[in-house]
């Protein structure tokens, strides 16, 4: 009887043991976006409602403080606009409330980077391979600057991680197939500055724009480019983990695409009769939704239910694309420029029709920027 109750446990373990393997596997979901999407040219149907908040502060769209900016959602709905070394808390109606400047007296236009830390108490602030700022997520208010002793030259973005900590993203020779082999796109580091680890190999040509966005519940979604074509999530723990992988097929750019090339040139990369370059990851509580470079450059935005294998895609406007930079349980959210009258009249992307029936954007409102949230059906 003894022997039996032994046996039966251990089988219970076993079967335990398994569920947990299964479950593991089936967070990482393999999706193949041109075979499991359908092509669409109107959202009609899609699209539950849409808002769109004025933004009364002076931005300008052709900057690349414009094309680098970054939105943050905290806690209370409050919204956080990184626009160069400044950070703009509006409330949820989109009044200005107070900012987050780092003030050093040198440019850095390319190397700077915010997330909300896992408690959601506080924004950091990275300025480079140089230092981590830290600032009260409710008042605004410098906390600390955290000398980075061990810096990575080649950093790129930040993203929460456990305890305080954070992870820096890095790419080894951007927009190039010259890159280092064996590099590793992402460091965590604890609370203190200390390298803790590194993962997730660069195994290809990689695009520096985009590479970590938040997502509902605090989350980061994290990419890849080239043979790992993968999404990788900070989870409300900062813990990092895989989440999605992408299959274009046969029709998705080859993994040694322009390798014989001294250095495939960015523009050659992304005019490629392929699909490519999974970008703008967002999740919402109910939706996952993400860009893809095709052919001669045009891009296709996808939308997939979670938990569900399949989904729709349309063409974006090549004269105004709009891209989703965060997401909350309900609603998906970006940042339009005012426009001009034509591009209001004669756009084809299904999504812009959309907001533009309900709301006129154009140059001559006295406004550099509107808010709009999308919630999908």
């Amino acid at each position: 009887m003894k022997m039996k109750s032994i046996i039966i446990c251990f089988c219970f373990c076993c079967l335990g043991s398994w569920w947990h393997m299964l479950s593991a596997q089936e967070q990482v979901r393999a999706l193949r976006p041109l075979e499991q999407c359908t092509l669409v040219t109107d959202l009609a149907d899609r699209i539950e409602e849409i808002q769109v908040i004025p933004i009364k502060q002076r931005f300008d769209a052709g900057s690349l403080e414009w094309m680098r900016k970054k939105l943050l959602i905290g806690p209370g709905g409050d919204l956080f606009l990184m626009y160069g070394r400044e950070v703009m808390c509006f409330d949820a109606a989109g009044k200005y409330q107070f900012s987050m400047q780092y003030n050093r007296g040198e440019e850095c236009p390319y190397h700077q980077d915010a997330c909300i830390s896992v408690d959601q108490k506080k924004l950091l602030f990275a300025y480079g391979d140089s230092e981590v700022v830290f600032f009260d997520l409710n008042d605004g208010r410098e906390i600390e600057r955290l000398p980075m002793n061990e810096p990575l030259h080649l950093f790129e973005e930040i993203a929460p991680a456990p305890d305080g900590g954070f992870y820096y993203y890095s790419v080894s020779a951007p927009c190039s197939n010259n890159f280092e082999r064996g590099h590793f796109l992402v460091t965590r580091f604890d609370r203190n500055g200390k390298k803790v680890e590194s993962s997730i190999p660069q195994v290809g040509f990689t695009v520096n724009i985009f590479l970590v966005s938040q997502a509902v519940g605090n989350t980061y979604l994290i990419r890849t480019q080239g043979g790992d074509n993968a999404c990788y999530r900070v989870n409300a723990k900062g813990e990092l983990e895989k989440a999605y992988t992408f299959d274009l097929g046969e029709r998705g750019i080859p993994d040694d695409f322009g390798k014989d090339k001294e250095d495939l040139m960015l523009p050659d990369y992304m005019r490629a009769d392929y699909y490519k370059m999974p970008i703008y990851l967002c999740e919402s509580g109910k939706f996952f939704y993400f860009t893809c470079c095709g052919p001669q450059a045009v891009a296709y935005n996808f939308l997939y239910a979670r938990g569900k294998d399949s989904g729709i895609y349309w063409k974006a406007d090549p004269n105004l694309e709009i891209h989703f930079l965060s997401a909350d349980e309900d609603y998906f959210y970006a940042l339009i420029e005012p426009v001009p009258e034509e591009v209001v009249r004669e756009t084809q992307d299904p999504l812009l029709r959309q907001i533009f029936k309900q709301f006129a954007l154009s140059l001559g409102e006295k406004t550099s920027a509107r808010l709009v949230k999308v919630k999908f059906k």
